[in-house]
């Protein structure tokens, strides 16, 4: 069997002078033959071995260094991104290859805009010059987590100063952290539970509904699609054969939760059935290779494992050409005397064996027909070619079936929206985080971190509406708001950050509940007009019409005759209580007639 692709040994030099004849990665065959691919000095990287990732195309695993670069900024670059590979930074760990490709492609547009400026070396660049270079970056609209990408380089040769022929003289970002110099605040740079990003937008939910919709059609297809591929009279990557396999992509995406490599990832048999206090569970694993984890379950609805069954069949026919590939490769490398000669048959070996047992296959044509797990750009294109076919101009991408699944289990544990998400996913609408962690350790708990982040950029955002002047706030809470934005706040958006990480905010269906304890126990839920003047209540735009419907239904229950003054007195009470939250919001109740007439337009 291939043996694994070959770390570079930890023993080998890294400080001397001359690291041109360093082995950057190398191949080893099934007859333990050494295959060295890039050498440190050559004009391109090839970091192959170290990609276990299944969905990163050839494209994105060669560094190709920039050329017409003064040798002293070339070597320099290098060998600041190889120390990092090696050594890593001062008390971290190595930086993954994937990093490695980011940082040496990022650092393209500011090495040759220095050489544009006169810098041949990274001793030569001044203060000024990282200061217009920044401003450019923000003219050409790049966020700060954009500005340090580009700035990451200038920072290693810093970090890596001892190593480098011609390092920078001085710290380059003054008195400044670099993050902060770059713009980035605290809370932005607390990866572990990547609290302030959600930059990534959510798939609306009419959208979600018709891509469904859509899956199903192309489902209920699949059985004759089969049967006429089968028969001979359909191709096993024709466009219907596509187009099932894209709807198969989309559904594992957003109902597992999975990062696009860990769908691309998914083999045969990944999905299973578990039986647990009569009730059945379904799981579908993955090797999740971001945080180191390994392999990993994700619990999944029981359409999913139909999905898992479909792939298979999908799949058979590829994965059978792709075991003759391997067979033939074998073979070729049997007959080859100089073990130099099967470099380029060797790699091709190693990706096949790696990707016959894969779901989703594709085609290249025109590289030898070769059938390959898809790749990044080819998931982005067929979730693009799904929406379009499913009749929707949004710009899906599979990074957003991952954050839309969290924000579907954020949102129904705070009671946003239906708790039937719940029931369908998880066997139980009442489920906490922590109950559905435990209830599998093998499941990927970088998920659940996700959940948090998503957890919290919805109490952000809310908090930041909540404070914003023009807002219109009801509910005890919502008065007490009120008074608040009528104090100076010196930093009103740190303000808003740390409260969102401190608070717990949950849905009643008629406004939110900020309470920190017990509470009512829940009964605002059942008797809404107790959330009234509430101190843990706070009513916003978003619950006006549900009030203005409250208001309108006791308005019509006050017209019945036979309800007995008790009844009517708590109308009364209940009516009034309405109006005073359809006030708050700037419209006037008449009197008599207990209508609701706008004097100022629709509430903000």
């Amino acid at each position: 069997m291939l043996a694994d692709f070959a770390l570079l040994p930890a023993a080998q030099p890294i400080s001397l002078p001359d690291l041109t004849p360093v082995v950057v990665s190398e191949v080893i065959d099934d007859h333990e033959h050494t295959h060295v691919l890039s050498r440190f000095g050559d004009s391109s990287w090839d970091l192959t071995p170290y990609f276990e990732q299944s969905n990163v195309p050839e494209s994105m695993k060669t560094i190709v260094w920039p050329q017409g670069l003064p040798s002293s900024l070339l070597l320099d670059t290098k060998t600041a991104l190889y120390v990092w590979f090696k050594e890593g930074r001062p008390g971290y760990q190595t930086a993954i290859a994937r990093t490695i490709f980011v940082a040496a492609v990022n650092a393209g547009p500011i090495l040759r805009w220095l050489v544009q400026q006169g810098v041949t070396a990274f001793a030569d660049i001044k203060p000024l010059h990282l200061s217009v270079y920044r401003q450019l970056c923000k003219e050409d609209d790049l966020r700060p987590r954009g500005i340090k990408s580009r700035l990451e380089i200038v920072n290693l040769a810093w970090v890596f100063r001892d190593h480098l022929h011609s390092p920078p003289g001085q710290y380059p970002w003054g008195e400044m952290p670099f993050a902060a110099y770059c713009g980035l605040m605290g809370h932005e740079l607390r990866s572990s539970a990547r609290q302030g990003v959600g930059k990534t937008p959510v798939i609306p939910r009419d959208v979600q509904s018709e891509l469904f919709l859509h899956c199903e059609r192309l489902f209920e297809q699949a059985e004759n699609l089969f049967r006429k591929r089968d028969a001979g009279s359909l191709g096993p990557s024709t466009e219907p054969m596509r187009d099932l396999r894209d709807a198969c992509l989309y559904l594992l995406s957003i109902t597992s939760g999975m990062r696009n490599e860990e769908v691309i990832g998914v083999e045969v048999g990944a999905g299973r059935r578990e039986l647990r206090g009569g009730v059945e569970y379904c799981w579908v694993s993955s090797v999740e290779h971001k945080t180191g984890k390994g392999r990993v379950d994700y619990m999944v609805p029981p359409m999913t494992l139909k999905v898992i069954e479909v792939l298979e069949r999908y799949s058979a026919p590829l994965r059978a050409t792709l075991r003759g590939e391997i067979q033939a490769l074998e073979a070729s490398l049997a007959g080859i005397k100089n073990p130099a000669d099967g470099m380029g048959l060797v790699k091709r070996l190693k990706q096949a064996r790696a990707d016959c047992q894969r779901l989703f296959l594709g085609v290249i044509y025109g590289k030898y027909n070769q059938i390959t797990a898809l790749s990044g750009v080819a998931t982005r294109v067929a979730m693009l070619r799904l929406a379009r076919n499913a009749g929707q101009d949004w710009k899906l991408s599979p990074h957003q079936c991952r954050r839309t699944y969290a924000r579907m289990f954020v949102e129904s544990r705070m009671g946003r929206q239906a708790l039937v998400f719940l029931k369908w996913q998880f066997k139980h609408s009442s489920i906490s985080m922590s109950q559905l962690y435990a209830a599998n350790p093998d499941q990927d708990p970088a998920l659940f971190e996700d959940m948090l982040a998503e957890y919290f950029d919805i109490k952000r955002d809310l908090l930041e509406s909540w404070s914003s002047p023009d807002q219109r706030l009801s509910g005890g809470a919502g008065r007490k708001i009120l008074e608040m934005r009528a104090s100076a706040i010196p930093d009103r958006e740190r303000l808003v950050v740390n409260t969102a990480m401190q608070i717990n905010i949950r849905a009643t269906g008629h406004g939110w509940c900020i309470a920190q304890d017990a509470g009512c126990g829940g009964a605002g839920l059942y008797e809404n007009t107790r959330c009234v003047d509430c101190k843990n209540s706070v009513i916003d735009a978003e619950h006006f019409a549900v009030w203005q419907g409250i208001h309108d239904q006791h308005r019509e229950m006050l017209a019945l005759d036979d309800l007995g003054p008790v009844v009517n007195a708590r109308i009364r009470r209940d009516l009034a209580l309405s109006a005073s939250v359809i006030a708050d919001f700037g419209v006037h109740i008449d009197s008599g007639t207990a209508a609701i007439q706008s004097t100022e337009g629709s509430p903000k």
